[in-house]
């Protein structure tokens, strides 16, 4: 199993408070590949998948944000019709629960990537290689 390390970055929900995480990858120099922003009332939650995970998250608490890293599943599926419905029948098949989930553009034009949130990294992964699902690694998302 390689998982992926995913960023949240937590910040107050006020203005130009994403604008400064941006400015903070900027002149670090890190790229995004994936993000997701989730906001309630008094605070948001950014989620991003980066080219340099390790700088990234210096960085951004360097400046005083807070933030932390969860592995996630990274995978790679067909853009057509019925492919994130399979891949959730696998997961469920095996009893697998999805917390979360976002997409972001695939190596080419004709395969679409998801950030998966589960319960259980590594029965999730064991599942989606049965079922013939390609799973990202660091190393393939920092090369995109």
């Amino acid at each position: 199993m390689s998982d992926v390390r995913q960023i949240s970055v937590f910040m107050d929900n006020k203005p130009n408070q994403l604008a400064g995480v941006m400015k903070i990858l900027k002149e670090s120099g890190v790229n995004i590949r994936a993000l997701s922003l989730a906001d309630t009332k008094d605070f948001g939650i950014l989620r991003i998948i980066v080219n340099d995970t390790d700088k990234a998250v210096d960085s951004i608490k360097a400046a005083g944000y807070a933030a932390a890293v969860t592995p996630v599943v990274t995978i790679s599926i067909p853009d057509s019709p019925g492919q994130l419905s399979r891949v959730l029948d696998i997961l469920g098949g095996e009893g697998v629960n999805l917390e979360y989930l976002y997409a972001f553009t695939g190596a080419s034009d004709k395969s679409v990537s998801f950030v998966i949130r589960v319960d259980d990294n590594e029965m999730a992964a064991e599942a989606l290689t049965k079922g013939g699902i390609i799973q990202l690694t660091e190393n393939d998302i920092s090369e995109m």
